[in-house]
């Protein structure tokens, strides 16, 4: 599986590049530190226009991250990349507020997956847009609760992150939200 292979490294990138010339999004960055190269001036020459927070369903990598608790460690450790990238969260999304939270920590979009899926497979292609209509219909619950008209509207003030910012900040090594010691 080529995309999951450690021998691929960022230079892989230029030849990527010279086969493609459509903007690249990269997909699959589990920490601020994954994020930063992503946005360093000889990546955005190449056209990284954006990148994907994805933990692949978990099926990846076992314990990884929720897209959404990267977002926010990016947000606090390196927020460049929030102004220099376009960031989209895929996975972990089940119910509006969670639209409205990663748009409200600086998300572009958010991509669904296990939703979607639970519905074709309960109720086919009618079972998708009930899924999406009751996102649709939650997100918009959520935005008239917090006071403001859309989401557009919806900023950091609006998320409540402030206990897991304290576990995040557990680590001294630097390592961010997942060299946290586990509590058990």
């Amino acid at each position: 599986m080529a995309g999951n292979s450690p021998s691929l490294t960022w230079t892989e990138l230029h030849w990527l590049r010279a086969h493609a010339h459509l903007p690249i999004i990269l997909k699959g960055l589990r920490t601020h530190a994954d994020a930063l190269p992503a946005c360093a001036p000889a990546s955005l020459a190449l056209g990284i226009k954006g990148i994907i927070l994805s933990n692949h369903g978990g099926r990846a990598a076992d314990t990884a991250p929720p897209a959404l608790l990267t977002l926010l460690e990016i947000r606090r450790h390196a927020p460049q990349v929030l102004s220099l990238l376009e960031v989209y969260i895929d996975g972990g999304i089940r119910r509006g507020i969670d639209v409205v939270k990663a748009l409200a920590l600086g998300a572009r979009a958010v991509g669904i997956g296990r939703p979607a899926l639970f519905g074709l497979a309960g109720y086919g292609a009618e079972g998708i847009e009930r899924v999406l209509q009751i996102l649709e219909e939650e997100t918009a619950t959520a935005v008239r609760l917090l006071g403001v008209n859309s989401v557009h509207e919806v900023g950091r003030r609006h998320v409540n992150a402030g206990r897991l910012v304290r576990e995040m900040d557990v680590d001294e090594e630097g390592e961010g939200l997942w060299g946290m010691r586990a509590k058990l």
